[in-house]
């Protein structure tokens, strides 16, 4: 469905333009929704999609990206994968929801004017989606978005949530998979956002032997502790876990022949950029952890107070991750293959 906004707020715009943003939705390969909105504001500059991929749990919930896209096209591949990702993850975290996702197109600077219209946007849709934070997106905005809809999550910054719930993951995958402690060994994260930076401060403080980078210098500038290196590129070092906590779809055939790492568990979204490399990762003796299994923590932050926990029974929803995680690992292990396959999340 491709929704607009009255055409006093928007430039004049063809039909056949709107029939051929239909036909890419409906023809496009990860199309499997119950819903596809379009919103263009010109005043604004806002142009947005929201993709509903499954509510039968509950409204659809998930982050909204403010990013550059090389095309229309590229935008809707990413927010089809994204809602997609969300339904599974919401499901395994045992959280009400279903899953859903916003992005909007960066073609110029993000404004209060912008935000609004995005509000108008979630507004027009009466609850069917309800937003957070992700790349490009602060808290911040949310909560001036908030002073205009009631359709967002403005109570936490879901990125710590998603860190430490990795951290758990990440210390039970190195006792499951190497029979060690995480005592000594290396991880190297890829991205310093809200969710890497902290990761990385969980794990130094653990005793791990942390590394680090990032494409945007300021990011790695604020990194204080002494026991976490700056690093150029983490994706080709030599560690025991590789930890991806920036864009997606970072693993393909052709990019993990340059991997030398033992586990790979990160906060990043959709990381693989077809399904089958997954079994790659497992010919090549690469322990997976699928991004829907293990970067849930961010959920689990933003329903507590709808679902009534504290933060003492929010934790304890993190460190389950952690046990859903080794009994996936346990799964695959039996079964000689990923656990991408194991449990059947393509």
């Amino acid at each position: 469905m491709i929704r607009r906004p009255p055409r006093s707020t928007r430039k004049e715009s063809s039909a056949a333009s709107d029939v051929y943003k239909r036909q890419q939705i409906s023809s496009h390969n990860e199309f499997e929704h119950e819903k596809v909105y379009y919103y263009e504001d010109h005043k604004s500059g806002l142009k947005s999609l929201i993709a509903i991929h499954d509510s039968t749990e509950g409204p659809a919930i998930g982050g909204c990206r403010f990013r550059t896209y090389d095309s229309f096209e590229s935008g809707l591949n990413d927010v089809l994968r994204l809602s997609k990702g969300m339904t599974h993850k919401n499901n395994i975290a045992q959280v009400p929801f279903g899953g859903g996702k916003g992005i909007i197109f960066k073609e110029g600077k993000k404004s209060n004017e912008m935000m609004k219209s995005y509000a108008d946007f979630l507004n027009l849709l009466e609850g069917k989606y309800i937003s957070a934070e992700d790349i490009g997106i602060s808290l911040k905005d949310i909560r001036f978005i908030k002073q205009h809809t009631e359709y967002v999550f403005d109570n936490v910054d879901p990125g710590p949530y998603t860190a430490k719930g990795i951290f758990y993951a990440i210390k039970r995958a190195i006792s499951f998979s190497l029979s060690e402690s995480l005592v000594g060994k290396k991880i190297a994260i890829q991205g310093a956002g809200s969710v890497g930076s902290k990761l990385a401060d969980h794990l130094s403080k653990a005793g791990a032997i942390v590394y680090i980078s990032d494409i945007d210098n300021s990011k790695l500038k604020i990194i204080s502790d002494p026991n976490i290196t700056i690093v150029d590129n983490a994706f080709e070092m030599q560690c025991d876990v590789f930890s991806p906590c920036a864009v997606g779809a970072i693993f393909s055939r052709s990019s993990i022949e340059n991997l030398n790492c033992k586990i790979i568990a990160g906060g990043a979204n959709n990381q693989l950029l077809n399904e089958s490399v997954a079994d790659d990762l497992h010919a090549k003796g690469i322990t997976y952890i699928p991004d829907i299994l293990i970067n849930s923590g961010g959920v689990i932050g933003l329903t507590k107070d709808i679902m009534g926990r504290n933060e003492e029974q929010a934790e304890s929803e993190l460190m389950n991750i952690a046990i859903r995680v080794e009994e996936a690992m346990a799964i695959a292990k039996d079964q000689s293959m990923s656990i991408q396959a194991a449990l059947k999340l393509n």
